[in-house]
């Protein structure tokens, strides 16, 4: 990502709170041949281990393993406003509003059907924790599904993050942004811009 002067770099907690409003990411590993794959998968974050599931045949598993790196993309795509309500007749501040984070990973999978049942576990207890189950153990429910899984550790060794959401715009120029937005039933994006504006005064 282009880490433009005319948006702040987000601080670690700002990251950390962002990630942990995500309930999916982009896992991308590139193969042999310099082709890139992804894989959007849910995902359980403690410290700087990401834990992921994925199936064996997933092209993406597969650059992943070989590999042993790979990146880890979080992105919450906001609103696109167009150049007018910065300047009338310059095209070039049409632009779009985002936050993303990208970890740079360093791999870990696992094919065995007990480390696979455990990590299930782990993220069925953070998505849906007040939900009932039958255990994810490897027998007669779940063995079959198990042995077509695999489990990846991605330890991060590196961070990139851009939260473009109009902090280098002037109150008047944000102020008409957010109008734009509400008037466009994009209430929540507008709700996001508004938090993100630099304390005035």
């Amino acid at each position: 990502m282009f880490a433009s002067p005319s948006y702040p770099e987000p601080s670690a907690q700002e990251i950390d709170a962002f990630v942990s409003r995500q309930w999916c990411g982009k896992v991308i590993a590139t193969d042999a041949d310099g082709f890139p794959h992804v894989s959007i998968l849910p995902f359980l974050k403690q410290g700087e281990r990401i834990e992921i599931h994925m199936v064996q045949a997933d092209p993406t598993f597969a650059a992943l393993r070989a590999a042993g790196r790979g990146a880890f993309l979080l992105d919450q795509p906001l609103a696109f406003t167009p150049h007018h309500l910065v300047a009338e007749r310059d095209a070039g501040m049409a632009t779009l509003h985002f936050r993303a984070v990208l970890f740079r990973v360093i791999a870990e999978v696992s094919t065995e059907p007990a480390d696979v049942a455990a990590a299930l576990e782990r993220l069925l207890a953070a998505y849906q924790g007040d939900a009932a189950w039958d255990p994810v153990v490897d027998g007669e429910a779940y063995g079959g599904r198990l042995r077509r899984l695999a489990v990846a550790r991605l330890r991060v060794v590196g961070v990139e993050a851009k939260f473009k959401v109009a902090q280098n715009r002037a109150p008047a120029e944000r102020a008409r942004l957010l109008q734009y937005l509400r008037a466009a039933g994009q209430e929540s994006a507008a709700a996001e811009l508004q938090a993100a504006a630099p304390r005035e005064g």
